[in-house]
């Protein structure tokens, strides 16, 4: 019987070193007696470093808390205490100073020893842990978590959704959200399969799934942004953020922007039609007064209109600042890059600006270093504006004595140079605390300067941002009652392909005679009496209408050698004339050119005339030089052609054959004929045209027609500038089908014939590149 109790013990303590549970076992002084052999492999004790008092030294993390197990176990065997048999949980601290979860279940041995069984929990610990983190994370975050099937189903929902947009997460589960948040259900298993083709497919359609409107349980709307991930098991994990105050402000800002544009709008509309408005009459007043300054005039009577003339010129002056100040302002001031002979264009400032001096008995004199470049790329109508200004100032500041202008380098390279133009005068100067404002818009030296000198105070402040626009500089250095010095650094290009220019000037002879047939479209009397009695002296023959519509209907009747047209008139403007007339008219009628008449200064209004097909333009007030020498170059022309037409002459085939597509004339003229430039221009023409025709035979593949009137619209200038007569009528019709989306079934002649134009017209401008790089 003995050794049967014995093969017992040795069996459960076999059991016991397999198992991976600590057994312990206590008497009633609390000295642990046994200790199971999964305990090293636990805690890395030996057993022997664990028995008696040294389980409650070792593996508690501190002596008091030993003490404090210990006397409990010996209270309980003691009976003061009854055993708990619920299992409870402590960390153990294991040799390496490391701890282990261990469960423990508590009990008695019939003999009276305490028996403690542990079980190792710290990996499930740890999971829990984790998802207690992962718990407070999601139930702490703002953004809105949801784990969805592949079908879309909700599966989870973050508690968040409720403070987000005020649904329980039960409330949206499976396919509920679609159902709450969607109102069109189309929609709705849109998201659905664009969501499902990119997590599980990798591919993307038209639908936007990073954003859109998502309606609350209150039935307001949030914007929501999602992030989209793959999760495990055929899942995806959505990501919402509330951008709805972000959205709010972008449209805020968009309607601020658009009404500072409309306001913008609204000044540059104001301007222009108050430039209209006062140039109209100013224009008269000057022809007029020119028109008297050439007739007999006593001494009195001509220094009266010369007063006049000059009192007029100021008036235009003052306006072209007004303006030019508020198009620096909005940033819509254009600068020119092209060739200039500099030399000549300083001579010939000096030598108007001498006129003035004169009449003061001052001395203006010009000296231009021997190394100064002749030919130069940069911007000659501003430099000569800046060069006036700061000029003219220099003189109705001085008195007596004299005003220089010195050009000399200040740096220079084989491509470039920067040059600078010193303007200084005797004149009264400026006081030293106001020269630091003597370029803000409307400040003067002193409060009495525009009493007594004139002006508006915007000269200087126009010359400072132009130059700054010019990438130059502008420094002055005054000592009052002594004079002032104007330091003027502009940077410029050597144009090194080129001579010095000599360029045509088109004189008024005393008794010539244009002998023109001209139609002049013209609302305001004035400005009709005085065009007719000027044209009159030039032996021109002149018909006037009052408005558009009389213009086009005169053209239908009689034949014209050039039509002077305004741009705003009432009934019916300039431009809608003019489109009539070169469009829905006759040939004949389109071949007659048109010469706008405008008071505007804009150069999109002056894009505009061109677009409709004028032929040019000339601004109110205009000089008689200038006039003339319009008249002369298009009703010279223009003359040729009406004898031809009359003559009956008619071309053979070979000859229509002959006829090219483009004609160069505008560009040439534009360019001074310099062959670098014209490349330059076709070269960029013809990536033009590439760009074109990718967009009108990609619109036309797939009927998008607005794609087709975006590309018609902005070929159109160029194929004016090219003077692709034969191209443009075709091109306005499709521009205005593609606009209105009108007759669209009936396209296939319009563009088969722009196709094949384009065509003729590439080759003949391939052409024309290689001949200008072999001259």
């Amino acid at each position: 019987m003995e050794s049967i109790d014995i093969e017992k013990l040795k069996f459960s303590e076999l059991i016991l070193n397999e198992i991976n549970l600590i057994v312990i076992s206590c008497d009633k002084n609390g000295n642990v007696k046994y200790v199971s052999k999964a305990t090293e492999r636990i805690t890395g004790y030996n057993i022997n470093g664990l028995l008696d008092n040294l389980w409650w030294d070792n593996t508690f993390f501190s002596k008091e808390e030993g003490l404090i197990s210990k006397h409990k176990v010996i209270n309980t065997l003691s009976g003061e205490l009854a055993v708990d048999t619920k299992p409870h949980e402590r960390k153990l601290k294991c040799k390496d100073g490391s701890f282990k979860w261990i469960e423990w279940r508590d009990s008695f041995t019939q003999n009276d020893t305490f028996v403690s069984v542990g079980v190792d929990i710290s990996d499930w610990k740890k999971t829990e842990e984790i998802k207690k983190q992962s718990d407070t994370i999601i139930n702490s975050v703002d953004s809105m978590i949801f784990v969805s099937d592949k079908d879309g189903n909700i599966i989870f929902a973050s508690p968040s959704i409720e403070k987000m947009l005020g649904y329980t997460p039960n409330e949206i589960l499976g396919n509920k959200w679609w159902d709450v948040t969607f109102d069109n259900p189309q929609q709705a298993n849109n998201v659905k399969k664009a969501i499902s083709n990119y997590v599980f497919l990798h591919t993307k359609d038209f639908t936007d799934i990073t954003k859109r409107k998502i309606k609350t349980k209150d039935g307001v709307y949030k914007w929501i942004e999602w992030q989209v991930s793959k999760g495990v098991n055929n899942t995806y994990i959505s990501i919402g953020t509330d951008i709805t105050s972000k959205i709010n402000e972008q449209i805020e800002l968009k309607k601020a922007k658009e009404t500072a544009e409309a306001s913008l709008k609204v000044k540059d509309e104001f301007l222009a039609n108050m430039s209209h408005e006062i140039r109209t009459p100013l224009n008269a007043v000057i022809g007029f007064t020119d028109l008297l300054l050439e007739t007999s005039l006593n001494a009195e009577q001509r220094a009266h209109l010369e007063t006049m003339k000059n009192s007029g010129e100021i008036l235009n002056s003052i306006i072209s600042n007004v303006l030019d100040l508020s198009k620096l302002d909005s940033n819509k001031l254009e600068i020119e890059y092209i060739s200039f002979n500099l030399h000549k264009k300083l001579y010939e400032v000096v030598k108007l600006m001498k006129i003035r001096a004169d009449e003061k008995n001052l001395s203006l004199q010009l000296f231009i270093n021997t190394d100064i470049p002749t030919q130069v790329f940069g911007d000659p109508t501003r430099l000569s504006q800046i060069l006036l200004n700061l000029i003219g100032n220099a003189i109705k500041f001085t008195n007596e004595g004299s005003v220089t202008v010195k050009v000399h380098l200040v740096e220079d390279s084989d491509k470039k140079a920067k040059i600078n133009f010193e303007i200084s005068d005797t004149g009264i100067g400026i006081v030293s605390n106001k020269i630091n404002t003597v370029f803000g818009a409307f400040n003067q030296a002193k409060s009495d300067t525009s009493r007594i000198y004139g002006g508006t105070g915007l000269g200087l402040t126009i010359v400072k941002k132009i130059v700054k626009l010019l990438k130059g500089t502008i420094e002055v250095e005054s000592t009052f009652g002594k004079g002032s010095v104007f330091n003027l650094n502009l940077p410029f290009e050597k144009d090194t392909s080129t001579t010095s220019k000599v360029v045509e000037e088109v004189l008024i002879p005393n008794n010539d005679q244009l002998g023109l047939k001209i139609l002049l479209v013209e609302d305001n009397k004035t400005n009709q009496l005085l065009a007719k009695t000027r044209l009159e002296r030039w032996n021109c023959t002149v018909d006037i209408a009052n408005n558009g519509i009389e213009g086009v209907k005169k053209v239908q009747d009689k034949r014209y050698d050039i039509i002077l047209m305004d741009i705003q008139m009432p009934v019916m403007d300039g431009y809608e004339a003019a489109t009539i007339i070169k469009n829905d008219l006759s040939k004949q009628t389109s071949l007659i050119p048109i010469i706008a008449m405008t008071a505007y200064t804009s150069k999109r209004d002056i894009q505009r005339a061109l677009d409709v097909g004028m032929n040019d333009y000339i601004f109110k007030p205009f000089k008689s030089k200038d006039l003339f020498a319009l008249l002369a170059k298009y009703g010279g022309d223009k003359k040729k052609i009406v004898k031809n037409e009359d003559n009956g002459t008619a071309k053979s085939e070979k000859e229509i054959n002959k006829e090219k597509y483009t004609n160069l004339s505008y560009i040439r003229e534009e360019s001074f004929n310099e062959n670098e430039i014209i490349k330059l221009l076709i070269d960029q023409f013809l990536k033009d045209l590439k760009d074109f025709l990718f967009d009108f035979e990609l619109g036309l593949k797939e009927e998008n027609w607005d794609l087709l009137h975006g590309a018609t619209h902005k070929i159109k200038p160029n194929i004016s500038m090219f003077g692709i007569k034969k191209l443009e009528p075709i091109i306005l019709e499709l521009t205005n089908r593609f606009r209105n989306k009108s007759k669209l079934n009936e396209l296939d002649e319009l563009t088969s014939s722009c196709l094949n134009i384009i065509e003729f017209v590439k080759v003949e401008l391939q052409t024309e590149l290689k001949l200008l790089s072999n001259e």
